[in-house]
């Protein structure tokens, strides 16, 4: 089996079964993006304790590999910090613009990604969960300044 079958799969996997699918019913963040190009629509709902996101919940329109990231980036956010999280959003997009196959500690599940970088067209779709993570981001930062 070849490395790339094996990121496939993994990818194929969360696409089929994903993770953390739905939507939070009172939820402190939420955020909808979309991806004209592709027709991806995501439903973002967090859930936090302090600082942490307590629970994570997406909802996908849209193509396997946004569903596939969707689902990945919902396992690896829960239990860590809004802040953490989103600094792991920037280093995938930094690892998916560099031609450099090495990455961080942070982002190697979403390493099965990166074969698929050099399919332009495809990274929206890879970061639009993420691009979602942002936003919801920002409406905490607005809430904490008035």
């Amino acid at each position: 089996m070849t490395k790339d079958t094996i990121y496939r799969d993994i990818l194929l996997e969360h696409a089929r079964h994903p993770k953390n699918s739905g939507r939070l019913k009172n939820p402190e963040l939420s955020a909808t993006v979309k991806n004209p190009l592709c027709g991806d629509e995501l439903e973002m709902t967090l859930a936090l304790s302090g600082e942490l996101i307590k629970d994570c919940r997406t909802i996908v329109r849209g193509c396997s590999i946004c569903q596939a990231s969707a689902s990945i980036m919902s396992e690896m956010i829960i239990k860590k910090s809004l802040k953490e999280a989103i600094k792991t959003g920037r280093l995938f997009d930094e690892n998916l613009r560099e031609d450099n196959e090495d990455v961080s500690e942070m982002v190697e599940p979403l390493r099965p990604f990166l074969v698929l970088k050099s399919h332009r067209s495809r990274i929206k779709c890879m970061k639009l969960a993420w691009d979602a993570l942002e936003k919801c981001a920002h409406q905490d930062k607005s809430k904490t300044q008035t």
